[in-house]
């Protein structure tokens, strides 16, 4: 009598959602020389029992009222850059000023200023996260971001959908890893970590970059 075949092992459908610039301001802002991340590489490599359906890559454009933005210029050209990788998906918010009141000891009076605020990102993840679940498109869902107000849509598909996975990864550099509170998470019994950085050098983009209607992308030379 034959033995049976042992039955087949099949990997998990993976989707990421990296919230780019809460990632931008807890790792990148100090470390440039690691922006031009090949991020499908990358995530391909620190979830190796997962297959990788998606990454989906949440931000907006700096400087939107600018004429002339470097900082703006080198963003495209990293979201141009991003295009040669086929698992990559680039979602846009948007910037808009908001009016704050300076609330500084030595201000004589009581000055307003403008400073740019991202919008729209939390909402776009939010409502990516809950369409995939609903859409059944993933069994692990990894999300790059250490923002709370994920939390209410990563509770709802804990409630709603226990059989899909949730991990959360917060990009922090060694300095702030203490004042991170992750408390809501395990309550959640979501998997909460700081995001491995170790080997992150390792994944950065060629240069140039050749995108697929065969036009070539440079990094840019701050990023080096």
């Amino acid at each position: 009598m034959s033995e049976s075949a042992p039955p087949v092992q099949t990997r998990k459908r993976c989707m990421v959602y990296v919230d780019a610039f809460n990632w931008y301001f807890g790792v990148f802002i100090h470390r440039p020389a690691w922006k031009w991340l090949n991020l499908q590489s990358y995530f391909e490599t620190l979830r190796l029992d997962d297959e990788i359906v998606g990454v989906k890559f949440f931000t907006a454009l700096v400087d939107p009222k600018l004429h002339v933005s470097p900082k703006r210029d080198r963003q495209k050209r990293y979201l141009e850059a991003l295009k040669s990788l086929p698992k990559v998906q680039v979602i846009m918010g948007k910037y808009q000023q908001r009016t704050v009141t300076c609330q500084a000891r030595d201000c004589i009076r009581k000055l307003e200023y403008t400073v740019p605020e991202e919008k729209k990102t939390d909402v776009n993840i939010a409502v990516h996260l809950m369409d995939d679940v609903l859409k059944d498109r993933a069994d692990t869902l990894v999300i790059v971001s250490g923002d709370s107000d994920l939390e209410p849509a990563v509770e709802w598909i804990r409630h709603n959908h226990p059989k899909i996975k949730v991990n959360v990864y917060i990009p922090v550099l060694e300095p702030e890893r203490q004042i991170r509170r992750n408390d809501n998470y395990h309550r959640m019994q979501v998997h909460c970590r700081d995001l491995p950085l170790a080997d992150i050098a390792k994944h950065l983009l060629p240069s140039p970059v050749t995108l697929p209607d065969g036009k070539t992308i440079q990094r840019p030379s701050e990023w080096v």
